[in-house]
């Protein structure tokens, strides 16, 4: 970012890494704040969230939307290109498109479906404590609601790294990678390795 610029700019792999360097620094205060297992799960699940989005992104990123929003997506693109961009609607521009949910982008992984090169491979457990991660925690924490919530902390360490191992996969793929600069490669290394010293299999 240029200094004095006004604007924090993202884009889908600055959104994955900013959630892997929240898990990471936020895995090391887990022990003595156990309250923010909360952004460490958020977190790892904005990561895979965000790591999913960048595999299976080609293009203009359509293929990761909803169908209605893919198909909104092509039209505008098709009619961009006979508009000069004055003559682009104020509608146009504020059409929201809207993201595949969660479990359809990690079926889509797990599936190899194009434009993913190769499946994403998971063992049965791994894939049952992602789909636990999204469906109980995250959600649960995203729409929390009045209530007294306990939660077993023994089980969290390695839903976290499944997460991550994921994310961490899929990041690291050549269609991936390629795209971040040096910088941002590091920093994926950097986060991964503090992640998992503070996360241990148990």
């Amino acid at each position: 970012m240029a200094p004095g610029d006004d604007y924090v700019r993202f884009s889908e792999y600055e959104d994955a890494l900013a959630s892997l360097e929240l898990v990471a620094l936020v895995a090391p205060l887990v022990r003595d704040k156990p309250q923010y297992w909360k952004w460490v799960i958020v977190a790892a699940h904005d990561a895979l969230q965000g790591a999913m989005v960048c595999a299976c992104a080609v293009g203009t990123g359509s293929s990761v939307l909803e169908k209605k929003s893919a198909k909104k997506k092509s039209a505008k693109e098709k009619s961009a290109k006979e508009k000069s961009a004055k003559e682009k609607s104020a509608k146009e521009k504020s059409a929201k498109e809207k993201l595949a949910p969660f479990g359809r982008l990690l079926k889509w992984c797990i599936a190899g479906r194009k434009p993913i090169l190769e499946p994403l491979v998971l063992t049965p457990k791994q894939r049952k404590d992602i789909e636990r991660l999204h469906d109980h925690f995250r959600n649960d924490f995203a729409h929390f609601v009045p209530q007294g919530w306990g939660i077993e902390k023994a089980g969290l360490p390695r839903m976290i790294r499944a997460t991550l191992d994921a994310a961490g996969e899929l990041m690291h793929r050549y269609y991936v990678i390629g795209h971040m600069d040096r910088d941002q490669q590091k920093r994926l290394t950097d986060a991964l390795a503090t992640a998992r010293k503070y996360l241990p299999m148990t």
